[in-house]
């Protein structure tokens, strides 16, 4: 018989054991843990619009008109109004041919290679690309190439040894456990050059990277039209949109083939027409107020200032995820429970969501927090 009681011993003492911790209170810069306020820097909630009051109101309202299910999956009657009026402005938003509205990013990255892969697909990813790419291509027939992180050269050698099947690029734009960017121009080309597709997963950059142009803030606004050629975008509703769900944009025949393919897709309960018709408010939110990008972008510069200062060894990030790398996965929880004490929330990220030993505080940084804020979790970083 399977022993899984010692695999949950082993898992304890080797300090991997995951707890949840209850938040009693909506996602906002403070959260309420055990009856106590505790200063928030572990939400994906980038611009602070989780708890918005102007959302709230939307939601709703959306929710008197739409009610709060779907009833089926969206090839029956759970596909709204509001779902193909929100798939209608991020196809504008992205400037890519379609879109499709679905449930998560996990089940997003997992339908898309679904749809796509055959036994005559070669997908080719970043080490360092979201578990949801990884495990969902490994569901499939399709052969899985991983290269090495951010390495191009690597890429580029690998990919050219493949000929005759179809090949696929895929990776984050905003790597989700380091806040590294890809460069999207240099696997761009490469793709080009080897008759590759393309597919991008902003999740970490959709709604936060902000140039200086009118587009919507995403990874795809650092380039111009011209620098990428990108076949499928996949972007997430849970994270700087402040809501829930996720989105396929690409070219009409991928789009198609997730619609007709994808088995998460066709076999899911539809978004509910309420979150979708309040997501398309978000992103209308975002567009109109620029001061929300642009105090994340602030305090994501003050944070790196005044870290470098206190000679505070952060990663390489210029994204809102800031890492510490500590290594021992044991010493790491206790960080995290000590800077719970002191009424901060950071959390503890260890193998396998990282490669083993480099086990790492993961930092999330949103237009909500104050420079009183940041100063306040930077001296608890310096104490340790």
């Amino acid at each position: 018989m399977f022993d899984y009681s010692n695999i949950l011993t082993n898992l304890r003492k080797n300090g991997y054991f995951r707890e949840r911790v209850a938040v009693d209170s909506p996602q906002d810069r403070y959260v309420l843990i055990e009856n106590k306020k505790v200063l928030n820097f572990t939400s994906n909630d980038y611009l602070g619009l989780a708890n918005s009051e102007y959302l709230k109101e939307v939601f709703y309202k959306k929710i008197k008109k739409f009610g709060v299910g779907s009833g089926s999956s969206p090839l029956i009657s759970g596909y709204s109004s509001q779902h193909k009026e929100l798939e209608d402005e991020l196809t504008q938003l992205t400037k890519l041919d379609s879109t499709v509205v679905v449930n998560s990013g996990y089940l997003a990255n997992v339908g898309l290679i679904n749809a796509l892969s055959d036994k005559d697909v070669v997908i080719f990813q970043d080490k360092m690309n979201h578990n949801s790419i990884i495990e969902g291509t490994r569901l499939t027939k399709s052969q899985l190439i991983r290269f090495k992180h951010k390495d191009y050269s690597d890429l580029d050698q690998k990919i050219k040894k493949i000929k005759k099947y179809l090949k696929i690029i895929y990776v984050d734009a905003v790597f989700s456990m380091t806040g590294e960017f890809s460069d999207l121009k240099k696997i761009s080309a490469i793709a080009g050059e080897n008759d590759a597709l393309l597919v991008v997963d902003d999740a970490h950059g959709f709604g936060v990277i902000q140039d200086n142009s009118d587009s919507f803030p995403s990874s795809l606004s650092m380039y111009n039209n011209n620098d990428i050629n990108i076949d499928a975008y996949i972007g997430t509703f849970g994270k700087a949109v402040g809501v829930f769900g996720s989105f396929i944009s690409g070219k009409n025949d991928i789009i198609e083939l997730v619609i007709q393919k994808s088995k998460p897709y066709i076999y899911s309960t539809a978004l509910p027409a309420s979150l979708a018709g309040t997501v398309l408010e978000s992103l209308r939110h975002i567009k109109k107020n620029k001061s929300l990008n642009k105090k994340l972008t602030e305090n994501i510069k003050f944070f790196k200032q005044i870290a470098k200062k206190e000679s505070i060894k952060v990663q390489e990030s210029e994204s809102p995820i800031q890492t510490i790398v500590i290594g021992d996965p044991r010493y790491l929880k206790k960080i995290q429970e000590s800077a719970l004490k002191a009424g901060i929330y950071i959390q503890a990220i260890r193998y396998p969501t990282v490669p083993k030993n480099n086990d790492l505080i993961r930092i999330s940084l949103t237009s909500s927090h104050s420079t009183k804020d940041i100063e306040r979790l930077l001296y608890f970083l310096k104490t340790i």
